[in-house]
Parts: C-alpha cells; structure tokens; sequence
C-alpha cells in the first residue's frame, strides 16, 4: 500500500517535471544573436589593499578599547606594552605606504 503511494508520488512528480520541460521547450523566447559582455575584465587590487588595511587599525581600536578604560589602575608597563603594539602597527603601515600599497591608480 505504501509502496503504492511513493509510486503515484513519483509518477506524478515526473510527470509535472516532464511538462515543465515541454512548456519551456515550446514557449521560450526566440534568440537569434545574444549579445554578451566583454568577459576580460581587469581586475583592480586597490580595494582589498584598502580594506585590509582598515581591518588591521579597526583591530587596533577593539585592543586599544579596553587599555583605555582601565589605563590608570595599570601603570607604567601597560603604557610600555601599547607603545610596542602601536610601533608594529605603524611599521606595518609605513611599509605598506612605502611599496605603494596606499596609492590608487
């Protein structure tokens, strides 16, 4: 009986698979010349180079957020600590600025 009814089931999904195929075989549009767009396209790698760059000082704030709040009852070796993490961020940056990683062409 079950078996039955996964047939019926089966034929009948066929069949409204069939006739969507038929009517799209006989109604589709006529298209004579298709037109495509040119599909070399050059590719500019200025965007990413930006937003990578933003990421890296976007992280800088969520790490800086929490030293600022808390700066006063750290002390001297947090300000020391931060110094070096701002001093690598700006190596960073300085090297990126100097290989024209900041230029928009």
């Amino acid at each position: 009986m079950l078996l039955n009814l996964y047939s019926a089931v089966a034929l009948a999904a066929l069949l409204v698979f069939g006739l969507a195929l038929l009517a799209a075989a006989l109604w589709r549009p006529q298209v004579r010349h298709l037109t495509l767009p040119d599909a070399w396209k050059q590719y500019r790698f200025g965007f990413p180079t930006y937003a990578l760059i933003f990421l890296a000082f976007d992280m800088e704030m969520i790490f800086m957020y929490p030293w600022a709040v808390v700066f006063r009852g750290i002390g001297l070796e947090a300000f020391l600590d931060m110094l070096v993490f701002i001093a690598i961020l700006l190596t960073g940056l300085t090297y990126a600025w100097k290989m024209g990683g900041l230029e928009w062409e």
